[in-house]
């Protein structure tokens, strides 16, 4: 029998910081998750419920000051999400932390999500364009980091430009891994090639694009306008064919018609919410004199709509018809439990094969326990026992691990106060 030098006896556990959203999901389905999350084809939220976008574009970059009076009409008028605008630097003026913020925070003070897109990269076929977006999200990740429930990070607006798979696969998997390596764990939204409108990339490459992903948790995003969106069987196809990868689309942006022709935005939004696709018009207000007709409305406030926004927003299938607020926001139930939690008794360590022994006080009416690690930032289920120990298998000398414990009584796991339940053990 091995022996165990007793290393942790009858003192609390070291605990550290873990996102409450986690433990909404910690247990139920192998791997927590502490925002919002790639399940097949559809996002999930961080309460592990569906989540299907509706909402529209806000240019932040270009109108600074009418960005919290947009975002407070666009959730007056149905929308769930809003993407914004920000930018690098690189064309026009950097978008500061603390604009960053303030951002994040009107969207969840008016319970919209924030999808948040760097738009100095648009069209280019320059990889130093894309990583100068990734290297700006890294320096801003504080921000990104803790709301991983409220926030999904669109990379670059449209980067690469031309009609090329390979390219852009190559650029993207790229980025994927940086931001990875950078500890952001936001889910990531890609747009496609040709300027956002070549959902062929999709289709061919989007699964490498996806598996780069060390979290899997990136989605891909068309912009349907004349090309991706002139007609009805179009449409239907670029849809069809990007969710045959098994990973979620959105529609990103899209309007009513555009400089190369008409778009069919009835079957945009018809097919959308036949398919459970989330779709954001382009875009609130503010573009140039050209394109005014893609303006949704015609204040900041959302009080006067323009033809394309009635379309848009009261349409049969528009954003009033058929969002639905992300379940993060209010309302949600509180556990219907109140049961002690698994309390670490003590941690036991062998010296020679490098292990360790969990031990915990039983939970009254417990049926199983489960032993979850966090693991690239995410909960990840180890093991499920009918004891009330863990022994680790052998492990370098050195490494370090977050742990928690839950039990499951009457069927549901007990995952309520898991930041405060978190332990963290060190190998020797």
């Amino acid at each position: 029998m091995k022996k165990f030098k007793n290393i942790y006896s009858g003192m609390s556990a070291a605990f550290i910081a873990v996102s409450a959203a986690a433990a909404m999901s910690c247990i139920s389905a192998g791997a927590a998750q502490s925002g919002f999350h790639v399940s097949g084809t559809e996002i999930l939220d961080a309460n592990n419920e569906p989540f299907v976008m509706r909402g529209v574009n806000i240019a932040h970059a270009w109108y600074q000051n009418d960005t919290n009076t947009s975002v407070i009409g666009a959730a007056e008028n149905g929308s769930n999400t809003v993407r914004v605008v920000v930018a690098d630097g690189q064309k026009w003026s950097k978008t500061s932390k603390s604009e960053l913020e303030n951002i994040i925070n009107i969207c969840k003070e008016n319970d919209v999500i924030c999808i948040l897109e760097v738009h100095d990269a648009t069209g280019s076929n320059n990889t130093y364009d894309l990583d100068n977006a990734v290297n700006y999200w890294i320096e801003n990740k504080s921000v990104l980091q803790g709301n991983e429930e409220y926030v999904i990070l669109n990379i670059a607006n449209e980067w690469y430009g031309e009609w090329n798979s390979y390219n852009w696969a190559e650029g993207n998997k790229s980025a994927v891994k940086k931001l990875r390596n950078a500890d952001i764990d936001n889910m990531i939204m890609v747009d496609c090639a040709g300027w956002g409108q070549y959902p062929a990339c999709i289709k061919e490459y989007g699964r490498s694009v996806y598996e780069a992903d060390v979290d899997r948790n990136t989605v891909f995003s068309i912009h349907m306008y004349e090309y991706a969106g002139g007609n009805a069987s179009t449409i239907k196809k670029n849809i069809d064919d990007a969710l045959s990868i098994d990973v979620p689309v959105v529609i990103g942006e899209f309007g009513g018609q555009h400089t190369g022709g008409d778009v069919d935005e009835a079957t945009i939004m018809s097919y959308c919410t036949q398919k459970n696709v989330g779709y954001l018009g382009w875009s609130w207000k503010g573009n140039n004199s050209d394109l005014s007709y893609l303006d949704i409305s015609y204040d900041f406030a959302g009080k006067s709509l323009t033809p394309w926004g009635d379309a848009l927003i009261n349409g049969s299938n528009g954003i009033k018809a058929t969002s639905k607020k992300c379940s993060v926001f209010g309302g949600q139930q509180q556990p219907e439990y109140n049961y002690s939690q698994p309390e670490i008794s003590s941690i036991l360590y062998d010296i020679k094969y490098h292990q360790f022994r969990i031990n915990w006080t039983p939970v009254q009416g417990a049926e199983q326990y489960g032993i979850a690690v966090k693991l690239a930032g995410k909960w990840k289920v180890q093991e499920y026992t009918n004891n009330t120990t863990f022994t680790s298998p052998k492990l370098r000398p050195g490494s370090r691990y977050t742990m928690v414990v839950c039990a499951k009584v009457n069927g549901k796991w007990q995952t309520a106060d898991i930041a405060h339940r978190a332990f963290t053990v060190t190998v020797r």
